[in-house]
């Protein structure tokens, strides 16, 4: 069995643990109507699939496991993206970066894409902080509230969150401890909504 066929298989198996657990936890959910308990579980689901995406994209020697200094390198470049007027720390007044790379749909699949746009989307009710944003970043990373994440805050950050996913010390992350850590912040951030619409 290759790599990629093992680690899809893995995937399989956990996505569907997590969806059943998933719908156990919109039961759980008297404040939120049937259709926004539906929504919620979905997009649980959508996340915990991406998680698949995320792993695989830092594990770069392919391996099995994201090392501490593959995590590193993540994080480095995420910091250096966002910090776009280079003056060392992050915050609202950075410029949004530019979109990476190049725009390679063909025209056709441009216009689809905007007719799609055009239709209202359903706003999203499970939003997670992402490291693909400022916000993202300081609601993730600023612990001190000032509105600033400074180099020195952001590798204590990030080093209190290997720790806390390496759930069983051995300097590296599994995948199962990648996708457990992720679910928690998902069901926490879930408990939030649910309360917000209390």
């Amino acid at each position: 069995m290759n790599k990629q066929h093992l680690y899809t298989t893995l995937f399989l198996a956990l996505s569907s643990a997590y969806l059943s657990a998933c719908s156990t936890a919109a039961s759980d959910m008297p404040r939120l109507n049937e259709v926004q308990q539906k929504q919620l579980a979905s997009e649980r689901a959508g996340h915990l699939r991406q998680t698949h995406v995320r792993f695989n994209a830092l594990d770069k020697d392919e391996d099995g496991y994201i090392s501490r200094a593959e995590f590193n390198r993540s994080g480095d470049l995420a910091f250096e993206r966002m910090d776009t007027n280079k003056d060392g720390v992050l915050s609202a007044a950075d410029p949004k970066p530019e979109p990476r790379g190049e725009d390679t749909r063909s025209e056709q699949t441009r216009q689809q894409q905007a007719q799609r746009t055009e239709q209202p989307r359903r706003e999203r009710l499970l939003k997670m902080p992402t490291t693909h944003s400022v916000d993202g970043m300081l609601a993730m990373y600023d612990s001190n509230k000032d509105g600033v994440i400074s180099r020195e805050e952001y590798a204590k950050g990030r080093a209190a969150q290997f720790a806390a996913t390496d759930a069983n010390g051995d300097g590296q992350l599994s995948y199962d401890e990648y996708v457990a850590e992720f679910a928690g912040r998902l069901d926490q951030q879930i408990s939030q909504t649910v309360k917000k619409a209390d």
